[in-house]
């Protein structure tokens, strides 16, 4: 499915964005492994299904949602557990269901600086599975000493340095739909970088990469 952005006044036609493609890694066991981690820190019974079967998967979600939603406030052990299972859901619209706990009990700085984590340091399968996990951190809490706009930023020079250096396909396609392509965002050491990102981008083999950037370098 497509969304669409509105035209503008000299009646340019919509916008038409593409999927997002979907990973071509299958980390499908590991995030079944994550669910399993968060029911057993809710207590959550799913019952005696085979994890990964329709039935097991509809019942270990409604357990989570409804072990979460009775929860003012989570303990630690719950941080990572919700980070995982966000980054690793293969659906990049429903991993709200997790990231939003995290935020309610630990913070945005946290998840964002979490996140950060797994793009600087992560395995490829954990930097593309960051995509879309940041839209959900973007509420924009008070920030009195500029840490949370510090970190976007980070956050901004980070994705633009692994834009560039790491080919993997599902790595890219991720990052570069939150990814700004103007140097007014930047500091001017990395406005080579900018160049460069938007270069490779309108060369690239993935027809999704060379649609997605004459979007983001107008953003």
């Amino acid at each position: 499915m497509s969304v669409s952005e509105p035209g503008d006044a000299a009646g340019k036609p919509p916008l038409a964005f593409m999927a997002l493609p979907s990973p071509r890694g299958d980390t499908r066991a590991i995030f079944y492994h994550c669910l399993a981690v968060l029911t057993d820190l809710l207590g959550a019974d799913t019952g005696p299904d085979e994890p990964g079967t329709r039935a097991w998967y509809h019942k270990t979600w409604t357990a989570i949602g409804l072990g979460l939603r009775a929860r003012e406030t989570l303990p630690g052990q719950f941080f990572d557990a919700l980070i995982r299972a966000g980054i690793y859901d293969p659906n990049p619209s429903r991993n709200a269901h997790v990231i939003k706990p995290a935020v309610a009990s630990f913070g945005c700085l946290r998840v964002q600086t979490a996140l950060l984590g797994y793009l600087r340091n992560g395995t490829n399968a954990e930097r593309a599975g960051g995509r879309g996990r940041g839209w959900w951190t973007r509420e924009k809490p008070p920030d009195p000493d500029g840490s949370l706009a510090a970190v976007r930023q980070a956050w901004f020079e980070a994705a633009l340095r692994e834009f560039v250096a790491n080919q993997d396909i599902d790595v890219r396609c991720s990052i570069l739909p939150g990814l700004p392509l103007s140097t007014r965002r930047y500091p001017a050491e990395l406005h080579g970088l900018v160049t460069e990102a938007t270069s490779i981008a309108r060369a690239h083999p993935h027809e999704y990469v060379r649609h997605r950037v004459e979007i983001q370098v107008h953003v």
